[in-house]
């Protein structure tokens, strides 16, 4: 978490843009990490977030219950990494 942290910050630093659009900041990091996204900036606005499509699935499979991941090892993993992160960021 700390290693996209600081590449999160230099993002930001060096691209005023990225501290307007959460989702121009995430497609910025993906950019750096050397995967190839070519979006029109002006096609921004009608991307939804990842973080409503997250929230969604986790609606969707936490609330009510269906659609379950078909691979056990990804439930597992993600049991795993909200634990890591809660004891990164504490529990809110």
């Amino acid at each position: 978490m700390i290693k996209i942290t600081d590449r999160v910050r230099k993002i930001m630093s060096e691209d005023p843009k990225t501290r307007n659009s959460d989702l121009f900041l995430i497609l910025q990091t993906l950019k750096s990490m050397g995967l190839k996204i070519e979006i029109d900036y002006n096609q921004l606005k009608e991307i939804p977030s990842f973080e409503t499509i997250t929230r969604c699935r986790r609606h969707i499979q936490n609330t009510e219950k269906v659609l379950l991941p078909t691979i056990k090892e990804v439930a597992l993993k993600r049991r795993i990494k909200e634990s890591e992160f809660r004891e990164y960021y504490g529990r809110f």
